[in-house]
């Protein structure tokens, strides 16, 4: 379930401490930079926790982050952040190496070393977090990956940039279950951009492809509503043939065709179910999750749940046979 966290639910006196506060417990001991009119700062912060990673679509107008040399807080846990760039222009330091980001770019920073960071204009950002023991690299690495702007036509930056903005953008659209089962592809294609960051792509390739089934399903599960979505259309989207992706899911036990109907079937399931749904027309529910025809999706739905959408309806509701 998403955690949101918006400036605009305190009072304009409280916005700044707010924002202080919540930067804080995040990164420790941390300067915040703030526009100098204290009225038109603006911070939203919607952010999803996928086991110990967290991914976030963050929104802002501050200045400015500054950590200067010294220990965190004993409360928070060194972590490495990645940042892909949405919109405006940051200025990240660290390690003595500096990195301008614009939109689509993508970097590194540790959070328990001195770094710097400075925004110029409204910025958004798709954040992850993931804490350093989880990725378990080795600090020499790390040390050598940070603040460094990685080039975006390399396949394992356009990969990991189209999951994660992909990731937050549909937070709303994650199961419980589904948040479990994206944590360590997460942790993989991190691992994957430190050694893309030294160099080293041919390192990053085995991450990736270890990764593509449950990439693929987090990009179809986004899109399921869409009438559109395809094998084709899935392929292109992660760089590889159709023929590729269906041997790398039959490999994982996946039949995409049938994953896919599936999914919709619950949605629409679920939907039948819902009392706010309870006047809308079983053929435009359909349809909202990607079914052609009425007809179609009733002989799906009947094969999947044995009985029809109209009387799976009238049981979840307690609605009375018209018969």
């Amino acid at each position: 379930m998403p955690h949101r966290f918006d400036l605009r639910s305190f009072a304009p006196g409280d916005r700044a401490d707010a924002i202080r506060e919540q930067s804080q417990s995040l990164n420790g001991r941390i300067e915040v930079g703030l526009p100098p009119d204290p009225a038109q700062l603006r911070a939203v912060a919607v952010t999803t926790a996928l086991r110990s990673v967290e991914v976030a679509d963050i929104s802002w107008n501050l200045t400015g982050l500054r950590r200067s040399p010294g220990p965190l807080s004993d409360d928070v846990e060194p972590q490495v952040f990645l940042a892909i760039q949405e919109s405006g222009v940051s200025r990240v330091t660290q390690g003595g190496r500096e990195a301008e980001l614009r939109p689509g770019g993508l970097v590194l920073l540790e959070t328990a070393k001195s770094y710097s960071i400075s925004f110029h204009g409204s910025i958004r950002t798709a954040a992850v977090r993931i804490p350093t023991r989880t990725l378990g690299l080795p600090s020499t690495l790390l040390d050598r990956s940070t603040a460094v702007l990685l080039r975006p036509d390399l396949p394992v930056v356009d990969a990991v940039t189209a999951f994660f903005a992909r990731l937050v953008r549909g937070q709303e659209a994650l199961g419980a279950g589904e948040a479990d089962l994206l944590a360590q592809p997460s942790v993989e294609l991190v691992r994957a951009l430190v050694t893309t960051g030294l160099g080293r792509e041919d390192l990053a390739r085995e991450p990736l492809h270890l990764t593509l089934p449950q990439r693929v399903l987090a990009y179809a599960r986004l899109h399921l509503a869409e009438h559109d979505l395809s094998a084709a259309r899935i392929a292109a989207a992660h760089h590889v043939s159709v023929r590729h992706l269906y041997l790398t899911l039959s490999r994982a036990g996946i039949p995409l065709g049938e994953w896919i109907k599936t999914e919709r079937l619950e949605e629409c399931k679920r939907e039948l179910a819902a009392p706010a749904s309870r006047y809308v027309t079983i053929e435009a529910i359909a349809h909202r999750w990607g079914f052609g025809t009425a007809a179609h999706f009733s002989r799906a739905f009947r094969a999947a749940y044995g009985m029809s959408p109209s009387e799976w309806r009238r049981r979840a509701n307690e609605i009375p046979d018209p018969r």
